[in-house]
């Protein structure tokens, strides 16, 4: 039991000391973790505070405390290690800083500037703004490298605020304390503008001096530094941007959109300058520079340095699209000038020589052709106050000799004028469509004191060559007609109705017509106009008058008539008797024919025998002879026959009877002429007389042969 007690007892004691023991390790152990801990935290400060890793797109800016010298008065950032801000920076990587004595400010991004940007760098150190200046000058150059090595900038003269020098597209290493960087878009001039360009800075123009004179090498405004280091003046510039994407300070340079000046093809451009030298009294239009020098106005430095005089211009702009600065020119469309087919232009200068320089012969002798017709006195006169109205040559102000013949021309309207004038045939009625320009008709009193209006048309043409010799007389083709063809007919018909009775310049009109036509063309041969004709189109009597003149002429027309009648009657009647003496003449043709063939048949039978007249008589002779020889033999036969047919008919007579015998040659006589009556052979009763019916069968068939042979005997 006591050694049980004793165990417990020295194990009680053991714990006892265990339990004492134990907090000291314990202890212990906490305290090595925490000042491992503490060692840890500290190597890490420690580490951190000196090695510095900067990343890839990362500058890391430090500060210098505690020791080196101090910063130039002025000064924000060192460039030289002075005690401060430092204006070097760590590039990306790992660098050890000697901690406390130089320690890291921050890390900042690179600045990266977009394709369409620039940006704009303010310094906010480095040497004072010039006195007078707005915008730093880069005086440090190219050695900075674009802001990149801000040592060699404020080493190397860089200006406080902000730089003429920009950023352009791409990503940059900037110190963002020392350099502020505004992004700003580039200056875009789109297509059919121009960028008017106003310098904020420069040097002041001189006095009464528009715009500020060009300067070599700033690459359309694009450098800056440059335009100001060659002598850039401050305000509106002569130079402009054309279209295209730019870079330039926005700061400095203000750009102003214009339209450029686009002149369509049936206009020509009227161009005035606002700077040059001044023009003459004398002059309207300036004189312009060859216009190839200055490149049709589009190099206004040219211009001047040409000698371009201020005010409107003689030279034009032609159809097309032109680059011209606004504040140096302004720029107005005109009509171009059309000359039609059938017209000439009549040129009046008004710019070149005054003809009071021209010879006094060469003068006479180019108003001469006017003059030549001239009756008034006054027109032989040459008035030098007006001597702008007469023809000159050219080269001279007044009237161009020379005419514009059909087309279009770029010509200046204020340098001159163009009166187009018809060559081609005109009419001007009075009476017509009134429409057309036409007159009212001649309201005109005749000799008998009838009033009537007469309508009449009057065609005329002007040569060419006379055209401004009309010009110079009248002015116009409107003028002609309105004060010298419309008074000078009106005139003339008066004078001719008033010296006729109304009925008798109706019916003598052709004459009239002629008479008026020769009084105008004489009158309008002074005017060089040359008349084609003058036609009385109507004319129109009192209805009183015309009243009486148609019954007159009714009852005229009704004797006519009667008498036509008359002569219709008489004439018909001695038709009636040609016609009937007309229907018996083939029977009086044929008389007298007949006649005629008797007449000329006698004459040649008489011919006949007058020419045969011996033969026949020696033929009548022989033929006697031999006739009668023949006679008497015939006669001797005739005789010997006649008795032999006496004794027959004797004896026919004796047999037939006196009354047989006769129809036997009654029908021998019938036989001979073919005749035939009976027939052949008709055998009948013998009619009271014995035999009868026989014997006339044996009759008639006697007769019939002796017919037959007496046929064959003639045969």
């Amino acid at each position: 039991m006591t050694g049980s007690i004793d165990s417990v007892g020295e194990f009680a004691s053991s714990q006892q000391v265990l339990a004492q023991a134990v907090p000291s390790a314990v202890t212990a152990i906490v305290w090595g973790i925490v000042l491992a801990i503490v060692a840890i935290c500290f190597l890490y400060f420690m580490v951190t505070r000196w090695v510095v890793n900067v990343g890839a797109t990362q500058i890391a800016i430090t500060e210098r405390r505690f020791s080196g010298r101090r910063l130039p008065a002025g000064r924000v950032f060192a460039a030289n290690g002075e005690v401060g801000i430092q204006g070097a920076y760590l590039a990306p990587g790992m660098h050890i800083v000697p901690w406390p004595f130089i320690r890291v400010v921050g890390k900042f991004d690179f600045v990266t500037i977009g394709p369409d940007e620039l940006g704009v760098i303010t310094a906010t150190d480095g040497e004072p703004m010039p006195s007078g200046r707005i915008y730093a000058e880069d005086r440090a150059g190219a050695g900075h490298d674009n802001f990149q090595n801000p040592v060699v900038f404020l080493n190397g003269g860089g200006i406080r605020g902000k730089q003429l020098r920009f950023l352009t597209n791409g990503t940059f290493k900037i110190h963002p304390l020392l350099f502020q960087v505004e992004k700003i878009k580039k200056t875009v001039i789109p297509q059919g503008a121009i960028g008017v360009v106003t310098a904020a800075d420069g040097i002041p123009l001189d006095q009464g001096q528009l715009l500020g004179k060009r300067v070599e090498g700033h690459d359309s405004f694009q450098k800056a530094e440059i335009f100001l280091t060659q002598g850039g003046q401050k305000g509106p510039q002569i130079e402009f941007l054309r279209p295209g994407t730019y870079n330039i300070f926005a700061d400095m340079f203000a750009i102003t959109l214009e339209p450029a000046v686009a002149i369509a093809d049936d206009q020509v451009g009227m161009v005035e300058a606002r700077d040059g030298r001044p023009m003459s009294r004398e002059d309207v239009v300036a004189p312009t520079p060859d216009v190839n020098g200055h490149n049709s106005f589009q190099d206004g430095q040219a211009f001047l340095d040409a000698g371009g005089f201020r005010g409107p211009q003689e030279s034009v702009l032609r159809p097309g699209t032109y680059y011209i600065n606004p504040y140096l020119f302004s720029v107005v469309s005109a009509p171009l000038t059309v000359i039609r087919q059938g017209e000439v232009g009549v040129l009046i200068s008004n710019i070149g020589k005054d003809p009071a320089t021209l010879p006094p012969d060469q003068l006479a002798a180019i108003d001469s052709p006017l003059q030549r017709g001239a009756q008034d006195p006054e027109e032989g006169r040459i008035d030098t106050g007006v001597r702008t109205r007469h023809v000159v040559p050219e080269g001279f102000r007044g009237i161009q000799r020379n005419v514009l013949g059909p087309g279009k021309y770029n010509i200046n309207p204020r340098a001159f004028t163009v009166i187009p004038i018809p060559t081609t045939t005109r009419s001007v009625e009075w009476g017509g469509d009134k429409e057309s320009g036409g007159f009212d008709p001649f309201m005109v009193v005749s000799h008998d004191g009838f009033e009537m209006r007469v309508e009449v048309r009057c065609q005329y043409r002007i040569l060419p060559e006379n055209a401004p010799y009309v010009v110079q007389k009248l002015g116009s083709i409107a003028d002609l007609e309105a004060n010298v063809i419309h008074p000078q007919i009106d005139g003339i018909f008066r004078a001719q109705v008033s010296k006729s009775p109304a009925i008798s310049y109706q019916q003598n009109r052709a004459e009239e017509q002629t008479a008026a036509e020769r009084a105008v063309r004489a009158d309008l041969t002074l005017y060089k106009v040359e008349v084609v004709s003058v036609m009385i189109t109507n004319i129109h009597l009192p209805e009183a008058l015309m009243k009486t003149t148609q019954e007159k002429n009714l009852a005229e027309q009704r004797k006519s008539m009667f008498d036509a009648q008359e002569q219709s009657e008489k004439r018909r009647i001695e038709f009636q008797k040609t016609k009937a003496q007309a229907d018996q003449q083939d029977s009086l043709i044929k008389a007298e024919v007949g006649i005629a063939i008797a007449k000329h048949e006698a004459s040649q039978a008489e011919e006949r025998a007058r020419g045969t007249a011996a033969q026949i008589r020696i033929q009548a002779e022989a033929e006697a002879s031999r006739d009668k020889q023949v006679g008497d033999a015939e006669a001797a036969v005739i005789r010997a026959k006649g008795e032999a047919q006496a004794e027959a008919y004797r004896k026919q007579v004796e047999a037939l009877t006196a009354n047989g015998v006769t129809m036997v040659e009654v029908t021998k006589a019938i036989a001979a002429a073919g005749l035939k009556i009976t027939p052949d052979v008709v055998v009948g009763g013998g009619n009271g007389r014995e035999g009868g019916g026989l014997v006339d069968l044996l009759l008639a068939n006697m007769v019939r042969e002796q017919r037959s042979k007496e046929t064959a005997g003639a045969r």
